[in-house]
Parts: C-alpha cells; structure tokens; sequence
C-alpha cells in the first residue's frame, strides 16, 4: 500500500506521529524533513516496500518507543534517506544543509530480502535473494547526482538492529545488508548502538561525490557487534575518522579503512581502546596515511568465526590481528594486546599473525612505528607480505 503513496507536499505543518500506522510512517518523516521541526515515533511498524525521504531540511527523529519490523517482501531498503537534485531544494530549503538526528528505534530485517552486493553471495540462503543494490536499515545519501553536498551534521545513537532469526545464526544467514549505510555528512557521531546478526557491514560510513570530498570527521564509538561480515568500515577515501571503544564478537572484519577506488586516500586514522573477540582480521586499514592504532585488545585469533573452520579472508588462508596494507605517512601501532586461541586442536592447524603489512594499489607500506604491544600464541608477532 505504500508503494504508491504521494509525499507529504506541506512544508509548514507540524509532523505527527504514526503511531503505528505503517502507511502514515513515511509521510510523517517527509513532513519533519520539509519543516525542519522534530518528530517523535512509537508503535511497531511492518514495512514491505522502502521508505524514500527526500531529505530538505532538517531530520530530528526520536524512535525510541518504535519498532520496525521488515517483511519478506521487502527487497531494498527500509529507509532511504536521499539528497535529490530538485527535490531538496523544495520548501525554501535550497540554500539549507540538513543537520540529521535520529534516536532510538529496535530495527528487525531477519526476512528482508539479501541486495545483489553482500560479501559471499553464493552463501545466500535459497529464496531470500533480492533484485537491489542496496537493503540497509538506515540508509543515508547525503550528496546529490550532479555532485553538491546536501548533509551537514548527522547523530545516530540508540538503535537496535536485528538481522538474523536466531541468536546463533552465521552472518551469512541474516536477512537485509547493512545496519547503518552512510554517505556524505561533514560531521557524524555514530554512537550506543548493538547490532545482532548483519549480512554485510553494522556501520558503513563513506565519502561521497565526484572524487570523495564529501564525508569527513566520522566518530563512531561505544557501539557493540556481534555475527557480521563487517563491524564497522569506512570507504572511498574518508578523512578524520575515529573509531572508538567498539565490542564486537564472530566477524570476519571488524575494523576498517576499505578501498574502493584506486587512488582514493584515507588521512588521520584513529582506531583506539576496541575490544574485538573471534574476527579473522580484527582491524584492516587499505590505502591511508597517518594512522593511529592503540589500546586495543584482539582475542581469540584464529577462533572459528561464523561457524567456519577455515579463514574467510581475501588475503589469504590466515589470520591477521591489525595489517596496513599500503598504508604511507606517519603511522603507530602500539600498547595493542593481540592474542591467540589456546586449549583446543584449533591453536596447532590455524596460522595466526599479530601485526601485517603489505604492498596495496601500487604503494609499500610505509612510516610505521610498532612498539610497546603484546603478543601470545601467534604463529609470528609481525609479518610482512
């Protein structure tokens, strides 16, 4: 029923809440957009269709006391949220930039649809293939086709997200994509979230425009994940990134810089005081310059993770603990507590590495300082490929 509703044209009234009424939810969130003012949302909502929000002016959401619940039919997103070249300038918000809040809400994808674009496809599950490129619970597009950057500040704290049916379930068994898709933003705190179960990333946070200059100064702290492909990675060459006092359990990676494009550089790179159990590359950074990686503690190297017996690593059949891979500038990797796996056949078949660094898109790594870190059960504390 949703599909086929028009967008709330009102840019003056104040926008009210749904609740619980599934084909009011997204006009509600349009409404707040086109006036700029907050609006609250509870009740449980069942939605089969992506919710698209063009975003104009400012998006102040409290869902504390909502649910949002995904059906089998839906194949996409369950929010959009996207800057458009004509449609954000509606309601005199032309010259506006969106500040974006959103608080609270328990989110639920365990039968959505899994995109076209997950890590492994072939380990979707028969019947829950989707036709979309995207099918994240919050998705966020803050710069518009022709280039111009629509978002300003973004806050997300407090969501709940649920991927799979059950509490032992593999990532590979969970329904959507990502938990929180970002792109753009010139100021972002991501913070006291939990994520149970993702088929791809909990966090993603991206630059965006022609050449990634847009999405700088992302903090993603204080957040827990558990059963995914990625824990928390930042793309396309974003710059300042922090990632702090993160848990996570059973991922493939936790941490991350990733390259997409060759060429594209991350700079000022913090990932400090993480706690990372059970992860086949707890923290991986790709094509950056300066950074920091301190304070963490990386257990249970080389454990099983997502019930797999070997490595679910595009570098090799091994684990690796923190690895640079052309990674340039100034960089330190210290006061890290890196561990292996102890009392079980495990620690004698699997090759576990503490500290990696590698040649990546035509660059050596290179300006690395490694000291004052702490090593046990490792096949080798610091290797270079």
């Amino acid at each position: 029923m949703t599909a086929n509703r028009v967008f709330a044209a009102d840019c003056n009234s104040v926008p009210a809440n749904p609740n619980g009424d599934t084909n009011k939810l997204r006009d509600a969130l349009q409404q707040a957009t086109n006036t700029g003012l907050p609006l609250e949302i509870s009740g449980t909502y069942y939605i089969d269709t992506d919710l698209k929000v063009y975003l104009k002016k400012d998006l102040i959401v409290d869902a504390a006391g909502a649910k949002f619940i995904a059906t089998s039919s839906l194949d996409g997103d369950m929010f959009s949220f996207d800057a458009h070249n004509s449609k954000s300038d509606e309601c005199d918000s032309a010259a506006i930039l969106v500040d974006l809040d959103w608080q609270g809400g328990d989110f639920n994808m365990a039968e959505a649809k899994v995109s076209t674009v997950v890590p492994i496809r072939y380990r979707t599950p028969a019947g829950r293939e989707g036709t979309k490129a995207t099918a994240d619970a919050l998705s966020i597009r803050g710069v518009k086709a022709n280039g111009d950057n629509k978002l300003n500040d973004v806050k997300i704290e407090n969501i709940v997200f649920t991927g799979t049916k059950n509490t032992t379930d593999a990532f590979d068994r969970a329904g959507g994509d990502s938990g929180i898709l970002l792109i753009g933003g010139l100021k972002v705190d991501i913070k006291n979230n939990r994520f149970y179960g993702v088929r791809d990333a909990a966090i993603y946070v991206s630059a965006g425009g022609v050449n990634g200059e847009f999405g700088d100064h992302f903090t993603i702290h204080n957040n827990y994940v558990e059963r995914a492909y990625d824990g928390i990675t930042s793309k396309r060459g974003a710059d300042n990134i922090k990632m702090l006092n993160n848990t996570m359990q059973d991922v493939v990676v936790g941490l991350s810089i990733k390259r997409v494009y060759d060429g594209w550089t991350s700079t000022n790179v913090t990932i400090s005081n993480n706690h990372i159990t059970a992860a086949v590359r707890p923290v991986s950074v790709e094509r950056a310059n300066n950074v920091t990686i301190e304070h963490n503690q990386i257990l249970a190297l080389g454990a099983e993770v997502a019930n797999q017996s070997t490595a679910i690593n595009k570098y090799g059949d091994h684990y690796e603990g923190i690895a640079l891979n052309g990674v340039q500038g100034s960089n330190t990797i210290r006061y890290n507590t890196i561990s292996g796996i102890t009392g079980s056949s495990r620690e004698g078949i699997t090759t576990t590495y503490g500290i990696v660094t590698r040649f990546e898109d035509g660059r050596e790594t290179t300006g690395v300082t490694i000291t004052d870190n702490t090593f046990s059960r490792l096949d080798k504390w610091v290797n270079h490929f």
